[in-house]
């Protein structure tokens, strides 16, 4: 039986991330193998004097990063297949989500139309998680800005249920290629604590913002992405000068 170690509440860091790091690190050091079961909820619970909806979300985090799954009758089982996180991906976070048996949840928190350079433009600002039982655990703050002279009709959708890429391919006939992104971090703010809670005592989160462009070079959408600091991210670079060589080489 693994050492139990103590919660600290009073520290910045939440109870569930808390939580989250010891089991993670059981896991990554062999105290929970392949194909063990992790103590229960119940067990996690009164062993660290929490409420089920902390350990909850923290076997959500374990689950995202593929470190664990969850059977119906048999509990959550180690299964040590992590899956990168990518800064950007194309199919968009619907379609990521699904893809890696995940239940993708969306919060539409804006829906708008501003004035543009070349003419109206919808809005939407969109919390972005997933969910496991009962539990849902946010991981983007998405802000979309898409011309409604290139999408007419775009406003019409729900995209608390629907996927903005999604009807992008199909009624569009749009998808996206490749994007332009710069990383920075940004300010926490009174939507951030909204989203991701407020009990992440962190200076700042980061973002990526830019543009997305469809493989014939046409402006899809304009982004800027704030990221959880609970998400493990991992940003990959890949490049050729002509002769399957980098830069320099």
């Amino acid at each position: 039986m693994a050492d139990l170690i103590v919660l600290d509440p009073h520290a910045p860091i939440p109870l569930y991330t808390q939580l989250y790091r010891i089991l993670r690190l059981r896991i990554l050091e062999g105290q929970y193998a392949e194909g063990d079961a992790i103590p229960s909820e119940n067990v996690l619970r009164d062993e660290h004097g929490i409420t089920r909806s902390t350990v909850r979300k923290a076997i959500a985090l374990l689950v995202n990063e593929g470190l664990v799954r969850q059977f119906r009758g048999k509990g959550t089982i180690v299964s040590y297949a992590p899956i990168n996180n990518s800064v950007w991906n194309f199919g968009g976070f619907t379609d990521y989500s699904r893809a890696r048996g995940q239940r993708p949840v969306t919060s539409l928190l804006e829906q708008a139309t501003e004035d543009g350079a070349n003419g109206p433009v919808l809005k939407l600002v969109r919390a972005r998680g997933i969910a496991v039982e009962d539990v849902t655990l946010f991981l983007n703050l998405d802000t979309s800005w898409l011309s409604l002279k290139r999408y007419p009709g775009l406003d019409i959708f729900d995209f608390e249920k629907q996927s903005l890429y999604q009807v992008l391919r199909d009624h569009y006939g749009v998808s996206p290629a490749r994007s332009e992104l710069t990383l920075s971090v940004v300010a926490p703010s009174a939507l951030t604590t909204k989203v991701f809670g407020d009990g992440l005592d962190v200076p700042g989160f980061l973002c990526a913002t830019g543009d997305v462009f469809s493989s014939s070079d046409e402006l899809v959408e304009r982004t800027s992405v704030i990221y959880s600091p609970t998400l493990e991210m991992r940003v990959g670079t890949s490049w050729s000068t002509g002769n399957g060589q980098p830069p320099g080489a």
